[in-house]
């Protein structure tokens, strides 16, 4: 029979041999050591332990005889594999010890090997093992280099696999994440829960690998915006992610000031442009100050002011945050509530806002009061509003000529 050469790969592993008997244990040895980097040696289970909790990061391979004093193999293999599973581990048997084989394979054993222990055999299973354990030294060695490579860049960097599990991450993507007091987890499906796509709607995982902006939010008063760029390799998928946090909120400050009026902090009329109300039941509100003109000759312009932000006060603490409250225009206000088919809802609160308005106590002036139009529908296109807000301006028209502080519908 050939003879079976030892690989090369041996030399770049470090093996444990746990033996209690001296004329097993020595010419075991001989045959050995020449071809491992090193071998360290236990006479029992328990010697054998204490070696690999001291030395675990250097032993690559274990071979170890099952019957010893004071532990045996198997209890050394068991707490050993409780230390680190993926350690290799040889049993070393006499031949018909099939119960300790049954015992072996539960606990996690890589092979055995029957006594007397054949030249062939043994290098044939460590040859195998050798190039297991180098080619995988080879993957974590080449995962070290991407992570490294990874870690220099300033965007957060991610390597998913087919199933959405992380296997690559960067420091700056942890970080984003601990930013947006989201916890890292090993599946992306888990971090993409706590996000959002730009209309505010939850994204899912089909979703997400066509969106290139995310909005990600755990804790109530921490939002994070990102740009995504999503790149797919051969099974993997690569997500790198810009944090745009800073410019998004500048932006928005600046969208909201040429949107705000400025002597109430209400919407200006430009913000009805830039609602998303297609497909949509909607109800508009319009209202305004009766006899403000008589208010601005007798009391002047700065009490006019003063009821204008009293009254856009009052009206901002009683209507929903879902609720959009427009400065229309002069002393005429307009507020669009969003899916509400019931006109009679939308009647009512008309009536608490005028009754609420009537409360207000201006000095010098004392109290005032609105008159409201109200008017719903469903909106397909840009005319459905401007029809909508003609029969509510109908309905306004309509209550001051009813006798003023009143609320009508059309």
């Amino acid at each position: 029979m050939q003879r079976v050469r030892p690989s090369e790969y041996l030399k770049n592993l470090s093996l444990l041999y746990v033996e209690d008997e001296e004329s097993i244990r020595e010419p075991f040895l001989m045959l050995t050591e020449r071809y491992f980097k090193q071998v360290f040696v236990a006479t029992n289970g328990e010697e054998g332990l204490d070696i690999f909790k001291q030395y675990q990061s250097e032993i690559d391979l274990i071979i170890t005889d099952v019957r010893m004093p004071k532990m045996d193999g198997l209890k050394m293999a068991k707490q050993i594999k409780e230390i680190n599973y993926e350690i290799p581990i040889i049993f070393v048997t006499a031949f018909g010890d099939t119960d300790y084989l049954k015992e072996a394979i539960e606990v996690g054993a890589d092979g055995y090997i029957v006594k007397p222990i054949d030249r062939n055999q043994l290098f044939t299973k460590l040859n195998s093992l050798a190039h297991l354990l180098m080619s995988k030294k080879d993957n974590n060695e080449y995962l070290k280099l991407i992570e490294t490579l990874f870690n220099y860049q300033t965007n957060g960097l991610v390597l998913l696999d087919r199933d959405f599990n992380i296997k690559i991450y960067n420091r700056t993507f942890k970080l984003l994440l601990e930013e947006a007091g989201i916890t890292l987890s090993k599946s992306m499906k888990d971090i993409i829960s706590y996000c959002f796509d730009e209309n505010g709607e939850h994204i899912e995982v089909d979703r997400f690998l066509h969106s290139n902006k995310l909005v990600c939010q755990h804790q109530a008063d921490v939002i994070r915006y990102f740009d995504v760029d999503i790149q797919r390799i051969e099974s993997y998928i690569l997500l790198t992610f810009t944090d745009i946090t800073e410019y998004k909120l500048e932006t928005k400050v600046i969208q909201d000031s040429a949107l705000k009026d400025e002597l109430t902090g209400l919407y200006n009329r430009k913000k009805l442009d830039l609602l998303d109300l297609e497909e949509k039941d909607i109800c508009l509100i319009i209202f305004d100050i009766d006899n403000f003109k008589k208010i601005n000759d007798t009391y002047g312009h700065l009490k006019g002011d003063e009821v204008l932000k009293e009254l856009a006060n009052v009206v901002k603490h009683n209507v929903r945050d879902t609720d959009t409250l427009i400065r229309w225009g002069g002393e005429e206000f307009l507020i669009i509530l969003q899916h509400i088919k019931d006109i009679n809802i939308a009647k009512n609160l008309a009536e608490k806002l005028r009754v609420k308005i009537n409360e207000i106590e201006i000095k010098d002036i004392g109290h005032f009061s609105c008159s409201f139009g109200v008017s719903c529908g469903f909106v397909v296109s840009r005319n459905d509003i401007e029809r909508i807000l003609s029969k509510a301006d109908k309905a306004l028209y309509n209550a001051k000529g009813e006798g003023k502080n009143r609320v009508e519908i059309i």
